[in-house]
């Protein structure tokens, strides 16, 4: 079910060190990490994404601008996005769009649409559908085989067989 929430419009994520990262790749002039875990088959990930041109020393050490996070569980053979944050000096730039399309490519997986999204979070969803290369794809329960092919609207996907917000279903992206 994906519900309408409200988040705050600024956010500062500050700066973040690389100790305990693992670098995914470079992509669109941003370093892509993610937290090294112990766990081989854990379901759970946390995504960062750093800007190594802009620093900070923090008592002798250097410290890199963190540009956006995204925390990612695995539910039933798709990635869902739990939370995913902007920092606001970076808005505007299609980051999240961005770096979704980057781990659909790159980790070859399929990402699920957050239960609560933001109206940021569904303009990110409804540009992603505008996306070259994404297919996104809806269900209308978790269990059900009826699916749906949304289309961009003005500012969040608009389903043709069912109403894709404050219902059952389940939105998902895949690089196609």
């Amino acid at each position: 079910m994906v519900s309408r929430i409200t988040m705050a419009k600024g956010v500062s994520l500050g700066y973040g060190n690389l100790d305990d990262m693992e670098l995914v790749g470079r992509a669109f002039g941003y370093d892509i990490h993610v937290e090294k875990d112990e766990c081989t088959y854990c379901s759970y990930n946390v995504i960062w994404v750093y800007d190594r041109n802009v620093t900070k020393k923090i008592c002798g050490e250097t410290r890199f601008r963190i540009a956006a996070v995204v925390e990612l569980s695995k539910e039933r053979g798709a990635w869902h996005v739990d939370m995913l944050q902007v920092d606001s000096r970076y808005k505007g730039k299609n980051l999240a769009v961005k770096l979704y399309r980057f781990l659909m490519r790159k980790m070859a997986i399929t990402m699920k649409a957050g239960s609560s999204q933001s109206a940021g979070g569904r303009y990110v969803w409804n540009k992603l559908a505008k996306t070259p290369g994404v297919v996104i794809y809806a269900k209308k329960s978790p269990y059900s085989k009826v699916i749906d092919f949304p289309k961009a609207g003005k500012r969040e996907l608009v389903g043709k067989v069912f109403n894709l917000y404050d219902s059952n279903a389940e939105i998902f992206a895949v690089a196609g």
